[in-house]
């Protein structure tokens, strides 16, 4: 079994359906700190929250400009901002360079220090907004709606400034959403993302909204993708989930992460029907410094590896924590790159 990690090694909640006020919540300095609640829960940032989404389902996997045929990935580490205004400016000026947004991150070998994570690995500038949070799914949805239809992509929840979007420049794409309360079984889980997949929605994650759980499912109106997705069991080891991982990512499936519906848990992969890409993952020692890590993260971005999680694993403690890398090949989309560490979304 495994369990969300910041880099202090502390197990916290995250790809669970009860627990979306954090799965929801972009900037750990905004979520009050690295959180410590203890659970079973599917892929993690390098830190304590996380969320922002990947390449973009209209970005491709062009990479970054290396003409070596391999798709690079670079990695950066700047000071968190501390109010909205400034996280809004912070994440365009990045944005303009290439760079995504990915989590701020706690690392315990820098003495607790934060740092807000970004990743460029496409031939795209970004901008954001925010808007306001709301409570209820109709309101959410209206927003999501209004915003999808202008290019922007939801990228979760920040309290330093409401709700935030991301629209890649140059795109096509526009974003309908859609909702279905939270499943409380695997197989009710899999009916769900599979009937709502072949409409073309991939499903985001699980939101709290109207006090309870709900589904969130988002679709671009540009693609013509379709998905389709597999629910494995869990597993107590490294060894054994990345050979899990590997087996599902020769099939065209990405995985997304650790889920519990119900009583039922279990590990969701993901695929893009429309395309036969490869997933290939490995596992490395975490670092638990932000210069460590964006060290070991850029050193793998150089060979096409993209960072995925830190995952604690076993069945007592202490857990077993290992960084999660993985490359992607024959493969365009928001699925082939590092996407929000905690939904992978």
């Amino acid at each position: 079994m495994s369990a969300e990690v910041d880099k202090n090694n502390t197990p916290f909640l995250g790809f669970k359906p009860t627990v979306l006020l954090i799965a929801g919540c972009l900037s750990l300095a905004a979520c009050g700190g690295s959180d410590t609640s203890a659970g079973a829960s599917g892929s993690s940032g390098s830190g304590g929250s996380s969320t922002s989404g990947g390449t973009g389902t209209g970005s491709g996997s062009s990479g970054n400009g290396n003409t070596s045929g391999i798709r690079t990935v670079l990695y950066e580490a700047l000071t968190p901002a501390t109010d909205a205004a400034s996280f809004v400016t912070l994440l365009n000026t990045q944005g303009a360079q290439g760079y995504r947004y990915l989590a701020d991150e706690n690392f315990s070998g820098d003495g607790n220090a934060t740092k807000s994570i970004f990743v460029k690995d496409a031939n795209a500038v970004y901008t954001y907004q925010t808007q306001s949070a709301v409570s209820t799914t109709t309101d959410f949805l209206n927003q999501a709606n209004a915003e999808g239809a202008q290019g922007y992509l939801y990228q979760g929840q920040n309290t330093l400034g409401g709700n935030l979007y991301r629209k890649t420049a140059g795109s096509a794409s526009t974003y309908t959403y859609t909702s279905q309360s939270s499943a409380t079984s695997e197989g009710a889980f899999l009916t769900e993302v599979n009937t709502q997949g072949q409409a073309g929605y991939w499903y985001y994650s699980p939101v709290f909204l109207n006090s309870q759980s709900v589904d969130i499912f988002a679709k671009d109106n540009s693609s013509s993708a379709t998905y389709t997705y597999d629910a494995l069991s869990p597993v107590a080891s490294a060894t054994a989930l990345i050979s899990q991982m590997n087996s599902e990512g020769a099939k065209g499936y990405r995985a997304k992460g650790e889920l519990a519906a119900g009583t039922d848990t279990f590990w969701v992969y993901i695929k893009d029907q429309t395309q036969s890409p490869t997933f290939t993952f490995q596992s490395i020692a975490p670092q638990t410094t932000s210069a460590g890590f964006i060290q070991q993260s850029n050193g793998l971005g150089a060979q096409g590896q993209s960072y995925f999680s830190d995952l604690a694993l076993g069945t007592t403690s202490p857990l077993s924590v290992v960084s999660v890398y993985f490359s992607a090949t024959n493969c365009t989309g928001f699925l082939c790159g590092a996407l929000n560490p905690l939904t992978q979304s």
